[in-house]
């Protein structure tokens, strides 16, 4: 039976509640002294280890820096596009081999892909554009410039129900 955290239920017997109680202290400070973690845990940190490198194995768990693309002067948007026909897997395979998209998603709705872009200026995002255009099955798409990013939280709420989240500042 899957493990039920506050509303958070895994579906990998693997992962246990001390999985659930690291993975929402990483959420909080990824940077966080393994030494620290297990203290407050109230286990050791060979523990805390073992059980980190097992997420990373288990969950694909990264530890990354995130930063706001604007405060860099980069431009920041999202790209949705419908594929059609039977080349959604080389669309993919295209859209992720270009440096500028940092994330490629299958999405619900009306549209079949959405991706996170990250470009220098307009000349930039414009051959960006032109690459994805020419990529074939792609039939329509939308661009959503990010003005502002208002709030952005890599950290999931199930994990520890009640607590605040981090506002990036402005």
């Amino acid at each position: 039976m899957p493990l039920e955290s506050g509303y958070y239920r895994t579906v990998d017997s693997r992962i246990d509640e001390l999985d659930i109680q690291l993975l929402d202290l990483l959420q909080s400070d990824a940077r966080m002294p393994f030494v620290k973690l297990a203290d407050a845990l109230g286990v050791s940190d060979t523990t805390v280890r073992t059980r980190v490198d097992r997420l990373v194995r288990l969950l694909g768990v990264k530890f990354v820096v995130d930063f706001d693309p604007a405060a860099l002067g980069l431009l920041y948007l999202y790209l949705a596009a419908r594929v059609q026909g039977a080349t959604m897997a080389k669309a993919i395979e295209r859209l992720a081999q270009m440096p500028e998209i940092v994330s490629v998603g299958r999405t619900t709705g009306g549209y079949d892909l959405i991706c996170e872009i990250i470009c220098r200026d307009n000349d930039d995002l414009t051959r960006v554009l032109d690459a994805v255009r020419a990529i074939p099955g792609i039939v329509h798409m939308d661009t959503f410039n990010v003005l502002r990013v208002e709030k952005e939280d890599w950290r999931f709420s199930g994990f520890a129900a009640g607590r605040g989240t981090r506002r990036r500042s402005k």
